[in-house]
């Protein structure tokens, strides 16, 4: 069960509760070691493990799971991490946001998950913090994204070798707002699905899917926003963790969330437009079985009328002695439905 904000009243300010429902029951450690000559990797079981970091190396401590109390306590003591900031990374509600402390940064960050065709999606927060020689992530369960920024250290690929942990964080960051652009990607593809759908022959059921989809556009948003935010700080903090070459990248990192928040802006509109489409839709289709069922009325008036005049039963009516009364009757009928229809034709009204 996950604690609830409102249980935590009344505790002294950097208590130590996990609010989660997906804390796992062991805490595991993978450190990465690295530099342009090569790289170590390792798991460790207990803090007291962690080799010193050094300044000719970056280590990334990657940190799986929340509720062994403990250990997390022995990390932030390790690298003498700030009360409030253990509380934030176990209090996994936070919105994205960096924080600044006397010797490293934190950041905290949002990585989505998709659940394949629904419209639904899992989010988990990624804590980051950033020191001289080494960076931490804290994840809220075992299994993740990052797995591309694993592949580049160990094969020697790419920059990040070459570069300090704040490139690090940044290949981090950059992994989840990339992931942000598949979501948002297979988003647009299912508004074109529906667009297709709604143009073509829209049903009930293409309603539900609309209000779905702006829902999940609304909560993806959500994560979004403040992500810029983060990264447009990032990008102009003045702090000496961060190099004046790392901030052009963490630059084009904001660019790429300002992008993603454009696009769902853009698909958020074509939902309103779809929506209004629909029941434009739905109108021009009840209108038409309207006029339909008018011009049917219509034509049923008269041939009433003459009905209702020959079944007054009058004795003095001669029409009702014609040996062929009833088929001139019915010829007539026929004749002013037949009358009516080509006049409804020339006026445009079928």
């Amino acid at each position: 069960m996950a604690t609830k904000r409102s249980e935590k009243s009344g505790l002294p300010p950097g208590s130590l509760v996990p609010v989660t429902s997906r804390a796992q029951g062991s805490t595991a450690m993978n450190v990465f070691t690295y530099s342009e000559a090569g790289c170590s990797e390792s798991s460790c079981t207990d803090v007291k493990d962690l080799v010193p970091c050094t300044s000719d190396t970056v280590t990334w401590i990657d940190v799986d799971g929340l509720k062994d109390l403990d250990r997390i306590t022995a990390l932030g003591e390790r690298f003498d991490l700030h009360a409030l900031l253990i509380e934030d990374i176990l209090n996994t509600d936070h919105r994205p946001k960096v924080e600044e402390y006397k010797d490293h940064l934190f950041v905290v960050a949002k990585m989505l998950t998709l659940h394949g065709t629904s419209a639904e999606f899992e989010t988990e927060q990624v804590s980051f913090v950033l020191g001289r020689n080494y960076v931490l992530s804290i994840q809220e369960r075992p299994g993740d994204i990052l797995d591309p920024v694993r592949e580049r250290i160990r094969n020697g690929t790419g920059r990040v070798r070459r570069k300090g942990p704040d490139y690090l964080l940044y290949s981090l960051l950059d992994v989840l707002v990339d992931n942000y652009f598949s979501i948002v990607d297979t988003i647009g593809d299912r508004v074109s699905d529906l667009e297709k759908k709604v143009i073509v022959r829209p049903q009930a059921s293409d309603l539900l899917a609309l209000q779905r989809m702006r829902s999940l556009l609304i909560t993806v948003n959500r994560y979004v926003l403040p992500t810029r935010e983060l990264a447009g700080r990032l990008s102009t903090m003045q702090n000496p963790l961060i190099d004046k070459n790392t901030r052009r990248y963490l630059n084009d990192l904001q660019d790429h969330t300002v992008y993603i928040a454009e696009s769902i802006g853009m698909f958020r509109d074509m939902l309103s437009n779809l929506e209004n489409t629909y029941h434009a839709q739905q109108n021009a289709r009840l209108s038409q079985v309207m006029k339909l069922l008018t011009v049917i009325s219509t034509i049923f008036i008269p041939l009433t009328f003459v009905v209702g005049v020959y079944g007054m039963n009058f004795d003095h009516m001669p029409e009702l002695h014609w040996p062929h009364g009833y088929f001139i009757v019915m010829c007539a009928m026929a004749g002013i439905a037949g009358v009516m229809l080509i006049w409804f034709k020339r006026r445009g009204w079928l």
